[in-house]
């Protein structure tokens, strides 16, 4: 798979603090600028147009299109949406175990290295998902929300805190007939900070991302953040959530893995990067 082209980008080197294991060296050069970079740790978020191409873009629809109707069977897709105002649409998980056209995005460099400038050389992909909502249907947009928080309170003295970064990517245009993003920018930060339940009011310091098809959406897990409604004159929206974390945490939770992930099929023959990348690997 290959990325709609970018001129923004520079050479980062990495040394893993290992005695044991040599000090290994990394480098990973960054599809981004380091304004970009600088901007999504403070943000918490960062919009990149174009890192699809028209092609992939169009296999990537197909083949989840094919995995939402094998899924549903001969019901119609709409009937499985969730139906909850919360989180209504229909939410599909474990997409590279699911259909080989996802496997591409196992080690696609413009976003995985974009998330290896923040999280660190050593990351594994905790899950590929997709959302799709429909124009004609009820309750499709969600409330304010985040990912990957976990906090406890009062603070232990030596917690570590989860730092996590989903790559939202755009199957289809999210402009104000498809429901656009809102997000609140250095709400990540806001670690003892509740956020209610049930809240879909607007707030004074969002900001509405409306991107368009190919586009993707980088977000620390902990991000406020919310999907508006899908309105009566929008079209299809598909959304892949593509999960990060470091190697050494725990894999998404959400969903049943099939009886014959097609992942196991890579480990066999798998270098060091796509085992960690597949989470059976990178504790050193």
């Amino acid at each position: 798979m290959t990325a709609a082209k970018n001129e923004e980008s520079y050479v980062l080197n990495y040394r893993l603090r290992s005695h044991d294991f040599g000090d290994p060296h990394r480098t990973i050069r960054v599809h981004a600028s380091q304004e970009s970079i600088g901007r999504l740790v403070e943000d918490g978020y960062l919009l990149r147009e174009g890192m699809i191409e028209r092609d992939q873009l169009e296999a990537l629809r197909t083949a989840l299109d094919e995995v939402v109707e094998a899924e549903s069977g001969a019901r119609s897709p709409k009937a499985d949406s969730e139906g909850s105002r919360r989180f209504g649409g229909v939410f599909v998980r474990h997409l590279m175990d699911k259909h080989p056209a996802f496997l591409d995005l196992l080690r696609f460099e413009p976003i995985l290295s974009v998330v290896r400038a923040v999280l660190g050389p050593q990351v594994q992909m905790r899950g590929v998902s997709a959302r799709v909502v429909y124009p004609d249907q009820p309750d499709q947009e969600t409330e304010w929300h985040f990912h990957q928080r976990l906090i406890p309170d009062p603070l232990p003295p030596f917690f570590s805190r989860p730092h996590t970064v989903e790559a939202l990517v755009y199957l289809d245009e999210a402009d104000d007939s498809n429901g656009p993003l809102c997000v609140v920018p250095g709400s990540h930060q806001r670690i003892g900070q509740d956020l209610p339940l049930d809240d879909y009011a607007d707030k004074p310091d969002q900001v509405v991302l409306r991107v368009p098809a190919g586009g993707c959406v980088f977000a620390h897990g902990a991000l406020w953040h919310r999907a508006m409604p899908n309105r009566p004159d929008g079209t299809v929206r598909r959304l892949l959530i593509l999960g990060y974390g470091p190697t050494w945490m725990k894999s998404s939770i959400y969903g049943e893995r099939p009886a014959h992930p097609l992942t196991d099929s890579l480990l066999p023959d798998a270098d060091q990067e796509t085992r960690e990348l597949l989470g059976v690997d990178g504790w050193m």
